[in-house]
């Protein structure tokens, strides 16, 4: 771990699975990465999404059914996080996932389509917690500022951009 990181107790973890409802999944079909938003459940030590019958994911989780889900808390656009000294923080967890069930449903216009339930068995959890004690938006640093300054920094330096 870096200086500025330190890991979230078991209990931190699954506040934070249990205060989300959105999450980035994670997938590879073995040459190429994908990642997506889902809305999720964490009960029981697993978590649970649904989703469309076919598409993306689906073709990748028959190739790779390893995945890695992220949940995360950051100051951008959250003030008071900054306000109760919340630091930024993530849980990422990585294991297998699965289809469990299929079940139509029936939207507002009267469509009928069938979705998949996956669930996600969790096998391992890591967690990051920022522990600088100074946060550069408390400090007033724009960070797209401060990168793009570093970006034309290395190409003045000759490295690639």
């Amino acid at each position: 771990m870096g200086k500025h990181e330190k890991k979230l107790t078991q209990a931190e973890c699954e506040a934070l699975l249990n205060d989300h409802v959105i999450g980035t999944l994670s997938l590879t079909d073995g040459e190429r990465p994908y990642a997506i938003q889902l809305e999720y459940l964490y009960h029981q030590g697993a978590l649970y999404m649904g989703t469309y019958l076919t598409g993306r994911k689906i073709d990748y989780m028959k190739q790779n059914d390893r995945a890695v889900f992220t949940v995360f808390d950051d100051r951008h656009g959250h003030p008071e996080m900054i306000k109760k000294n919340i630091p930024c923080r993530s849980v990422m967890v990585e294991g297998r996932i699965g289809t469990i069930h299929k079940k139509e449903f029936t939207n507002r216009k009267g469509k009928t389509k069938t979705y998949r339930l996956l669930r996600f068995e969790i096998e391992d959890m890591g967690s990051w917690q920022c522990s600088r004690d100074v946060c550069t938006l408390v400090v007033g640093m724009d960070p797209k500022k401060t990168l793009m300054e570093w970006v034309e920094e290395a190409k003045q330096a000759g490295n690639p951009t």
